[in-house]
């Protein structure tokens, strides 16, 4: 399912990045800096097993971690690489925000990228099944999401960063790939290993496969996931 080019919370080197390949296309749930570094490093038709044809970005929310490397991504793929990109958010709010940071901020060529909607976005990518909202921080309240996507059949819910798994739940179903924020701290704006153990025994009853990422200590939520039978996402290299 995703492969990861980082599984860090904020204050990591390699912060959170998910990734897949669909009809030469890279999609990448979030961007942080350090994503497109190791992007260009390793050389986008090497990630595709071929010729890439764009880049797709799905937005969960605005802190630098998850959209850092957005405007650099857009830079990189417009004036070297000719490629298109795609930025994908979840309604007309988020996508102002975005907007601003790519065009007024990072000054990023309209002519670089397309600013899509969920709505807009499903019409081009019908294994989009939503956006769903959820509770990260107070400061963006309303404005972070996670993603719910089907783009071999298979279901991803993939959470962003959350402090509840309340909203997704509705979605996992039997064989459901579940990427969830996990934190060893115990703090307010992310969700804290003791509730996901409390959770995890009947999400694996249900059939779901559970991976921790967004990590803050790989250590100790490495024993947490062996000891709950789950995984951490796994990582690209």
């Amino acid at each position: 399912m995703l492969k990861f080019l980082g599984r860090g919370s904020a204050f990591h080197s390699q912060n959170n990045c998910g990734f897949f390949v669909k009809d030469g296309e890279l999609v990448l749930m979030d961007c942080p800096m350090s994503a497109f570094h190791k992007i260009k490093y390793l050389g986008f038709d090497k990630l595709v097993n071929g010729v890439t044809k764009g880049v797709t970005v799905f937005v969960t929310h605005t802190h630098s971690d998850h959209v850092g490397g957005i405007g650099m991504m857009i830079h990189y793929c417009y004036y070297l690489l000719h490629l298109p990109v795609k930025v994908i958010t979840a309604n007309e709010e988020t996508a102002e925000n975005v907007r601003y940071l790519l065009s007024v901020l990072e000054g990023c060529c309209d002519e670089g990228y397309s600013l899509l909607t969920v709505q807009q976005a499903k019409k081009e990518y019908p294994w989009i099944v939503g956006a769903v909202a959820t509770v990260h921080t107070q400061q963006l309240e309303g404005r972070c999401f996670g993603w719910v996507i089907e783009p071999e059949g298979t279901r991803i819910v993939f959470t962003g960063d959350t402090t509840t798994l309340e909203p997704f739940i509705p979605y996992l179903e039997k064989g459901t790939y579940l990427y969830t924020d996990a934190s060893a701290h115990d703090c307010v704006v992310h969700m804290h290993i003791k509730e996901l153990e409390a959770v995890i025994p009947r999400l694996r009853d249900k059939g779901v496969k559970v991976y921790f990422m967004h990590l803050d200590d790989e250590q100790m939520l490495g024993e947490a996931a062996r000891k709950a039978g789950v995984q951490l996402a796994p990582l690209y290299i």
